[in-house]
């Protein structure tokens, strides 16, 4: 489990120059709202990604464990609070109204991140695909997301409402990836099972390099195109 973290840990992910501008607080309002178009593209597709692991585990124990995430995901039975509502305050309070958010498409990348996440476990097997969720997902969110938090913060100011998608998971997803790892630490038993976890966590973990990619390709285009950007991208 250790040698699982420490490949997230040491991942060029966090050297990424978005996330670099994120933690040195220099996003502007207009690379907020292509992250939040984007990030919301990905994150509603979450619970899909989940059901697709829960579809490939034979596992009663796993798919408790599976279940309970995605109950969390989905507001534990109310739609108030489903991750997908949460992060819609999130874009309405940046001037992003649902139905302009739903028509603007995926870039490329974050419809690869998602295609990534959505046919590990059919690549890999259900153990990978939930260690990717666990590591390469659930297991860095608190620190992947508290950067992001820095660095839209200190571009715009924002509600307390409006920022709850963040502070769930931020406070929220460490106790998901400690209840994931403890079912794979029991149930890794060979070596190939190992190598076949490490391969899934690289493919997601390079996924999201290239989703953050794709958000910097974006930005740079609407600089340089100086046309508003949502309207462009509808």
């Amino acid at each position: 489990m250790q040698s699982f973290r420490e490949l997230t840990g040491i991942h060029p992910l966090w050297n990424h120059p978005f996330l670099v501008r994120c933690r040195t607080e220099q996003l502007t309002f207009t690379e907020v709202q292509i992250l939040a178009v984007q990030m919301y593209k990905f994150s509603k597709e979450f619970n899909r990604i989940l059901g697709g692991i829960l579809s490939c585990c034979p596992d009663e124990s796993a798919q408790l464990v599976i279940l309970d995430n995605l109950f969390d995901e989905m507001g534990r039975g109310n739609p108030d609070y489903a991750h997908a509502e949460l992060f819609r305050r999130f874009t309405r309070s940046l001037g992003i109204q649902d139905e302009m958010l739903a028509a603007i498409p995926p870039s490329p990348e974050t419809e690869a991140l998602v295609e990534t996440y959505l046919k590990l476990p059919h690549q890999y097997g259900y153990l990978a695909a939930l260690g990717a969720v666990c590591f390469a997902s659930e297991g860095i969110v608190s620190t992947l997301y508290s950067q992001l938090y820095r660095g839209i913060v200190c571009a715009t100011p924002l509600s307390q409402d409006a920022l709850a998608f963040f502070e769930v998971h931020i406070d929220v997803d460490d106790g998901h990836a400690a209840n994931l790892a403890a079912i794979l630490e029991h149930r890794i038993a060979t070596n190939e099972e190992a190598i076949e976890v490490n391969r899934a966590i690289l493919e997601a973990m390079d996924a999201r390099v290239q989703f953050f990619d794709g958000i910097q390709r974006q930005v740079m285009e609407a600089q340089s195109s100086m046309e508003p950007l949502l309207l462009a991208s509808v």
